[in-house]
């Protein structure tokens, strides 16, 4: 008798074959060192902003040490304004981090209302400093022969943060076109100047020094928010890879069996997590780009969006992994049990070591029994199609007339048992010589295999 009998193991089945198998593993983190990781990452990265701050106020001040007494004050209360804003917002993503809050969204959700107030708070700071500052200059005009003098000098003080915006701050990056959009005012103010037209140039004049200043507060505000923006990011993005690394090799630990076993996540998960950790260490690159930084918009989508999609992968990873892993497991043990079931009801007995296609865990399982007349059968346990089940073939080698009905009442007695063991499957037999390339498990074991399940992505 020759031929081939499959048997269809029921999804439902199989998944709770899994579950009953795993209950009892848990998967261990280190969480503590990648905490660690994170709370590096972010301080070197707030000593490079602040380094890089530090300089950029060192070369504006030295600019706007050269504006008026009167003018200069209001600029210091300013600043003293903005750097407080900034170090609070800078405070909180510190103490976000420090924990790595799943509170991502959230955290730079009030960032953004922080920024809004804060630069309110400005403007109306600004312009009742200014209007001091009108005050004063009119207060002074007989002492500084007449309105002419007054519109000189607010004009120069307007031509000092104009040149000291350009030459020192990102404008273009936070404010584009709003700069050259004041240097044309400026240029008219310069020109009444020029001709003698003492109040258009004074009024003009405290307009423009109004508007430069307030885009100066803008820029250093927008900096700010895009400071704490890329802190969070990195945060995030690091706190990823920190979960990737970690997550390389999980201990799997039975512990009524007291049994420890290691779970390879990229080789169950056939190189998800090698995409995974690609995809991340695009995400760090792209945040460490000094030459085309990250718009805040775009740090918000790797912080909020990106980074949560891979962390979610991740975690599909590593439970595809652990399920195929178990599959595996679950495979020897049918196959075994389908062996046990032929040695009873047959005079066949185990041969040699089984085998799994392509020596790849993932793939098919192969068993080979011989009888004393040299007859053979191979048992195949493989995985389906969607990784959800498994397939059971027996190909029969034997000499003789064909006997369906034997056949039958083989492949019936292996689907009782697997019932026994609280598997249902469905038994189907393909009359008929099996293809003899089965008969031979060392070319099995030598051969590429397919994995488990395609991949996802």
């Amino acid at each position: 008798m020759s031929g081939e009998s499959r048997l269809y193991v029921s999804r439902n089945d199989w998944r709770k074959a899994q579950q009953a198998a795993s209950e009892l593993r848990t998967v261990q983190r280190n969480m503590p060192a990648m905490l660690e990781s994170v709370r590096r990452a972010t301080e070197a990265q707030a000593a490079r902003d602040r380094a890089a701050f530090q300089a950029q106020q060192a070369a504006l001040n030295s600019r706007l040490s050269q504006l008026s007494d009167y003018a200069r004050q209001v600029e210091a209360s300013t600043t003293q304004r903005i750097n407080a804003a900034r170090t609070e917002l800078m405070n909180e993503v510190a103490e976000a981090t420090e924990t790595l809050r799943g509170e991502t969204r959230q955290l730079m959700e009030r960032q953004e209302q922080r920024f809004n107030a804060a630069m309110s708070a400005q403007r109306a700071e600004h312009k009742r400093d200014i209007a001091d500052v009108q005050a004063q200059i009119n207060r002074d005009r007989q002492q500084r022969a007449g309105i002419l003098e007054s519109a000189r000098i607010v004009a120069q003080d307007a031509r000092v943060m104009h040149d000291a915006i350009a030459a020192t701050m990102p404008h273009a990056r936070y404010a584009p076109g709003e700069l050259e959009k004041l240097t044309s005012r400026l240029a008219n103010v310069e020109q009444n100047l020029a001709a003698g037209a003492g109040e258009a140039a004074l009024s003009s004049a405290q307009e423009s020094y109004l508007a430069l200043s307030e885009l100066r507060t803008e820029i250093m505000l927008r900096d700010a928010e895009w400071q704490s923006g890329h802190l969070t990011a990195v945060a995030v993005v690091t706190g990823l890879r920190g979960q990737i690394s970690a997550s390389e090799h999980i201990d799997l630990v039975d512990e009524e069996a007291g049994i420890a076993a290691d779970l390879d996540v990229d080789y169950w998960s056939d190189g998800e997590l090698s995409r995974i950790r690609a995809e991340a260490d695009q995400l760090a690159a792209r945040l460490a780009d000094e030459v085309d930084p990250p718009s805040l918009e775009e740090l918000l989508q790797i912080a909020q969006g990106t980074a949560a999609d891979l962390d979610a992968a991740l975690s599909d990873a590593i439970a595809v992994a652990r399920a195929r892993q178990w599959a595996c497991q679950v495979r020897v043990n049918v196959a075994e049990q389908v062996v046990q079931v032929l040695e009873q009801n047959t005079l066949f007995n185990l041969e040699s070591e089984p085998v799994f296609a392509g020596d790849d865990q993932r793939g098919a399982f192969y068993s080979k029994l011989r009888s004393e007349d040299d007859s053979e059968i191979v048992v195949e346990v493989a995985p389906d199609e969607t990784g959800e089940t498994c397939v059971i073939r027996v190909f029969s080698y034997e000499s003789g007339v064909p006997d369906q009905r034997v056949q039958d009442a083989r492949t019936a007695a292996i689907a009782r048992v697997l019932s026994e063991e609280g598997l249902s499957a469905t038994p189907s037999c393909k009359p008929g010589e099996p293809d003899p390339a089965y008969r031979d498990l060392t070319r099995l074991r030598m051969q590429p295999a397919a994995t488990a399940v395609p991949r996802r992505r």
